[in-house]
């Protein structure tokens, strides 16, 4: 993707491959045996209703806050929002009021803009959804699921699944050979997500790395007006 060009933040690697897995392998009745299944599945209805959020990607290796998002949806029902992703050591900004989305990265001096009959311009809405306020975002890949546990907490729940490894190593070869994937989701009293953690350990030329990410989400239908950030 060159500079100047209309893109959605990406997930870590690790992440994104499995949002693809959850985007594109719906989730049926079937699945209701699994522990947990049903708590996830209203905690995903939930986030899509919500009118605003804030949401961050944390690489739990180096505590480097990775992707960002922040969103709210206007009067008029169009989406407003602001995002932040790394690409390597450079950093990508978009800012979109609803009506003109705003381009940066971080050694720029100037903002471009796509306004509306761009080629590249897109507008969102509850129907026309962004990917990052789709019920996506909370990832859970029933059909890949090995075993799962629930563990009541004071504030909600935190429930665990692990995952076929097998099931995801073509597409997360990058990294190297899979050897294990489990993902931890965090429920409040109410049931809202707040926290998804994603662990994947690889084997590559003989040594073992992790892939270690927390997405965190917050001010939840607390946002206020979205501005253009000072970068």
């Amino acid at each position: 993707m060159t500079k100047k060009t209309l893109k959605a933040i990406s997930l870590s690697v690790l992440t994104v491959s499995v949002l693809t897995f959850s985007a594109c392998l719906p989730e049926s009745a079937a699945y209701k045996n699994i522990e947990g299944y049903s708590d996830v599945m209203a905690a995903k209805k939930l986030y899509t209703d919500l009118d605003s959020g804030h949401f961050y990607m944390q690489d739990n290796e180096t505590g480097e806050v990775t992707e960002e998002f922040t969103f709210r949806y206007r009067g008029d029902g169009n989406l407003t929002y602001v995002s932040m992703g790394t690409e390597g050591e450079d950093v990508y900004y978009e800012f979109h009021n609803g009506s003109e989305i705003n381009c940066k990265y971080k050694d720029e001096h100037e903002w471009s803009f796509i306004q509306q009959g761009d080629e590249n311009y897109r507008v969102y809405d509850r129907k026309n959804r962004h990917p990052y306020t789709n019920e996506g975002v909370i990832s859970m890949n029933a059909y890949a699921v090995t075993g799962s546990k629930v563990e009541e907490q004071a504030e909600g729940k935190k429930i665990t699944f692990y995952y076929d490894a097998a099931q995801f190593a073509e597409s997360l070869s990058e990294l190297g050979e899979l050897q294990s994937f489990e993902s931890s989701i965090w429920l409040d009293s109410g049931g809202y997500c707040y926290r998804l953690d994603q662990k994947g350990v690889f084997k590559k030329d003989g040594k073992e790395t992790v892939s270690d990410f927390s997405m965190l989400i917050d001010s939840m239908n607390e946002v206020g007006e979205i501005k253009r950030p000072e970068v």
